[in-house]
């Protein structure tokens, strides 16, 4: 009886369909493995930025960058400097998209009127990080600039970063 038992369980192994249905159950698990990692929904966040005239004393208005300033409370206040050709009574503005710890910043720009005072920069305050590590995306169609940068938000971090064309 035991002899029995071992050749049909033998015969079992040497069939095409339990070979079918082995791959099957690899492929399946290999794609469950592959399966991208989920990052839940994302957030968006619209923020007005506050302008600041430009005076006599900018170096370079034409050079854009970013500087983000960790202050207490996790507050992130985020200044873009470089503005071309918006004036004081125009606006800039941000839409920020936050997928886990990736950022994603998009600028909108509205220029204002031509022969008002321009403005060299412009402030905004995120106060909705936690105290993490997030890579950030900051793009400017308008004024075709982008940088790409990590930030660690922990009280006292100063990270400057040139916008490139």
């Amino acid at each position: 009886m035991l002899q029995l038992t071992l050749f049909i369980l033998s015969s079992v192994f040497q069939t095409p369909e339990f070979y079918v249905i082995v791959s099957v159950i690899a492929a399946a698990v290999i794609a469950a493995v592959s399966l991208p990692e989920r990052k839940g929904e994302v957030k968006l966040h619209l923020l007005a930025g506050e302008l600041r005239e430009a005076d006599e004393s900018t170096d370079n208005p034409s050079q854009g960058a970013i500087t983000f300033t960790v202050g207490a409370g996790n507050i992130v206040t985020l200044r873009r400097e470089g503005l071309r050709g918006v004036s004081m009574d125009g606006a800039v503005s941000l839409a920020v998209k936050v997928s886990g710890f990736d950022i994603t910043i998009d600028e909108r720009v509205t220029p204002g009127s031509p022969y008002g005072q321009m403005a060299e920069s412009a402030t905004f305050t995120l106060d909705f990080l936690a105290p993490e590590w997030y890579h950030i995306r900051y793009e400017s169609d308008s004024l075709s600039e982008h940088a790409s940068l990590t930030l660690h938000v922990r009280e006292g971090i100063v990270l400057t970063k040139r916008l490139i064309h």
